[in-house]
């Protein structure tokens, strides 16, 4: 018996009209826009480590593990421009470096031997440094942000600010800079480090946050409140309490949908939520569980990255392959011939 020979057909391409490269990208913008979502990275300041919520407040996870890469007190975390985790180590006066993802340790990015002493708070700024409250100095120093050496030629300090904690800039080139210890803010030309202002009563002032209207928020530690202040550019801030009936506040930052303002209240191990118009106080974003002492976060949200939404993306591969797929043509069947009659 002769075996059935079938024949062979050429092996097909799949839209040949479109290349493959382009097919690759679209399908990777799709697949990050579908993984993209918002989170919050919290530093519990007791157990020594970072961890990531998501944007309502649920699964939370360990990222960075109690003393991993050498971690010591940890305060502000951050996203860098080269996408890895930095880490104000205040212990052991240092910035470190992780994975975003794995929290994997990476390296030092800035340390003592620049001066750094107690790091607490640091911003990235587009002019390619960053600013970084060194507590225990009494001042706001800045580094390259491309290598993490210390730009020795500025600094932002004044005998009337002690311990500085909390940083922010505002439009116009100005840098605030909360006291721990002064029980004040201050205010700073961003370009120069020069004073310029020192202002109001806020005890043991901490974390800032700027409110879309305009107003610098400032928590105060001691006064379980945190504090408004309006026209800060001007020569006399209004003051005014935001929120009240607090636990030891620390950091503030907003919720990933912007509809709250989100503060760290290291004492009762919460993170709360209170409405944007008032202060007042809607249900907590997160209270209790692994969390121990927070202090400073990071909301991440993908919404202020400029990424297709994956609907976008799926409906721009659509309409790439559309032509394509109407250039196909169907093939005619090429029949097997019958099997050849048994001996």
């Amino acid at each position: 018996m002769k075996h059935l020979r079938l024949p062979r057909f050429p092996r097909p391409r799949l839209l040949p009209s479109v290349p493959a490269a382009c097919v690759r990208a679209l399908v990777g913008s799709c697949l990050l826009a579908v993984a993209a979502r918002a989170q919050v990275l919290v530093s519990d300041y007791n157990l020594g480590r970072i961890l990531r919520y998501e944007a309502d407040g649920s699964a939370p996870v360990v990222l960075v593990s109690s003393a991993a890469g050498g971690l010591d007190q940890p305060h502000r975390s951050r996203i860098g421009p080269d996408g890895l985790l930095y880490v104000a180590s205040a212990g052991s006066d240092q910035i470190l470096r992780y994975h975003a993802d794995t929290g994997a340790y990476v390296d030092t990015f800035a340390g003592s031997a620049s001066g750094l002493d107690y790091p607490v708070d640091f911003l990235f700024r587009p002019d390619g440094f960053v600013y970084v409250s060194s507590q225990a100095n009494s001042a706001v120093l800045r580094y390259s942000a491309a290598t993490g050496a210390r730009d020795f030629g500025w600094i932002a300090t004044h005998p009337s600010l002690s311990a500085p904690s909390g940083i922010a800039f505002d439009d116009a080139g100005n840098l605030y800079v909360s006291g721990r210890f002064s029980y004040n803010l201050a205010r700073f030309d961003a370009a120069t480090g020069a004073h310029e202002l020192t202002f109001g009563n806020v005890p043991f002032a901490l974390g800032l946050v700027w409110t879309p209207d305009g107003r610098l928020l400032a928590a105060a530690g001691y006064g379980n409140t945190v504090e408004a202040f309006t026209a800060p550019a001007s020569d006399a801030p209004a003051q005014s309490t935001f929120a009240s009936g607090l636990s030891f506040p620390v950091g503030l930052d907003f919720a990933p949908a912007g509809d709250a303002l989100l503060v760290a209240n290291y004492s009762s191990g919460s993170i709360s939520r209170h409405a944007l118009a008032n202060g007042a106080t809607l249900a907590p974003f997160t209270s209790g569980g692994p969390l121990s002492g927070p202090n400073y976060f990071t909301v991440l949200n993908p919404a202020a990255i400029p990424e297709p939404a994956a609907a976008t993306v799926l409906a721009g591969l659509a309409a790439l392959l559309r032509p394509a797929l109407r250039r196909r043509r169907v093939q005619p069947r090429q029949s097997i011939p019958p099997a050849s009659p048994r001996p």
